[in-house]
Formats: structure tokens, C-alpha cells, sequence
């Protein structure tokens, strides 16, 4: 499948509904009452810290041309997983945000993720790498991780900064106490805004709605998709 520039905000259709792990419906628009999320626990291996690669079960790899910056290859168990990536790229499309290339791992159990929910590791220089674990609740996940490489590849010091003051963080990044990291909040608020519908995200501060949507402004410049369906 070929994707366009993810500025041209392309729309696609998937084969079969997204898993909802959960997730009930909402009023349309994004208009009614928010419904909880799953928790977030530490994604990302320590600043400097080289995991070993997971074995995976994977059955089948689609190399996806997407964006400015080149190929995206997936490598998923199922049929299903593979939608579910497309799914969560489309959303970046969407919303404008332009994603480096990246090669995406979805794992049928956290054992095969070295025990994560997910992670995203690399880096411009030797490409960067996405792994998530199926069992888990992919969805948000993938969204999460997929921001992870959207802030390296698009987000200014300047734009940190300011986003730093909304969250009251002292630093993009926190090994020792990764909710504390301005970059997972900032992760998260991305997720949040990308979802196909409103959640309640609480794993990172602050999540009010107002605080939300004032850090996806910050970091985007646009609201979230599902307030403007």
C-alpha cells in the first residue's frame, strides 16, 4: 500500500474495524464524556541503553512508502496487526504530522518485546526502530511510540521548551522516572489527540482536558481529530 506526504492529510478506509481493546463509543465529535484509558507503564529502554533485539513470530513484512522521509516497513504476525499500523499511521497522516521512516514490530506477547508494552529505539542516523506488543492493547501504544519518532524527527528546542512549562518538567526525558519526562507527556498528549475518540488519559501530568488540548496546540498547532470529525 502507498502512502502520500503525511502533509496531505490522507484519509484511508481499512479493510476491517480496529480492535477496540476496550474502548466504547462516544458522541460524535468527540463531544461527550471522555472514557478511561489503559495506564502507560515505562515504554522506552534508558537514555543510552542498547536492548537486544525480541525474537519475533512474525509471518509476513509490508514495506509502505510513507512521508517525506522514505520507507516504512511493518513485520506483524496476522493480517489484523498490519491494519492496525496502518490504522495508526493514517492518524499521523491525518493530522499532518510527518513521521521519519521507521521499521514497525508488532509481537504477539511482551516476552517477544523484551517484556514492554512497547518501545521505540535508534536514531536519524541509523533508523529508527518500533516494537509493540500485541497482547497488550496496540492501538494507543503504537500511537505513543509513533510520537516518540514524530518529536525526534519534527519538534524544535523552542517548541520543548514551551511545552516543558505546560507540563511542568524539568526535562524532555527521565529514566528514573519516566511519567515525569516532558517527552512521554508529550507522547501521550499526541496519542490522546489521534485516537479515533476521547479518552481519559491519567499516566502523565497534567491530563485535565483543557491542559490536553493546550499541549497538543503547543506541540502541533491543531486540535485533535476526533474533535474535528
Amino acid at each position: 500500500m502507498t502512502y502520500t506526504n503525511a502533509t496531505s492529510a490522507l484519509r484511508i478506509v481499512l479493510a476491517s474495524a480496529l480492535v477496540s481493546a476496550g474502548f466504547g463509543a462516544l458522541t460524535p465529535g468527540g463531544a461527550g464524556p471522555a472514557i478511561e484509558g489503559r495506564a502507560i507503564v515505562a515504554t522506552a529502554p534508558a537514555p543510552g541503553e542498547t536492548l537486544p533485539t525480541p525474537t519475533t513470530t512474525t509471518s509476513a513484512t509490508t514495506t509502505l512508502a510513507f512521508g517525506a522521509a522514505g520507507e516504512t516497513t511493518i513485520s506483524t504476525a496476522t493480517a489484523q496487526q498490519a491494519e492496525q499500523v496502518e490504522w495508526a499511521l493514517s492518524r499521523f497522516a491525518e493530522a499532518g504530522l510527518d513521521l521519519p521512516a521507521i521499521a514497525i514490530y508488532i509481537h504477539s506477547d511482551r516476552a517477544e518485546c523484551n517484556d514492554l508494552i512497547g518501545y521505540l529505539c535508534g536514531s536519524a542516523e541509523t533508523g529508527w526502530i518500533l516494537h509493540s506488543c500485541d497482547s497488550c492493547g496496540v492501538d494507543f501504544t503504537l500511537l505513543h511510540e509513533l510520537a516518540h519518532a514524530w518529536d525526534n524527527h519534527s519538534l524544535d528546542g523552542a517548541t520543548r521548551t514551551k511545552f516543558l512549562k505546560l507540563a511542568q518538567a524539568d526535562t524532555w526525558s527521565n529514566s528514573d522516572n519516566w511519567y515525569l519526562a516532558g517527552g512521554e507527556h508529550a507522547a501521550n498528549v499526541i496519542a490522546w489527540a489521534l485516537m479515533d475518540e476521547r479518552i481519559n488519559q491519567t499516566s502523565t501530568r497534567p491530563y485535565d482536558y483543557s491542559s490536553m488540548l493546550k499541549g497538543y496546540d503547543i506541540l502541533t498547532g491543531g486540535q485533535p481529530l476526533w474533535l474535528e470529525a
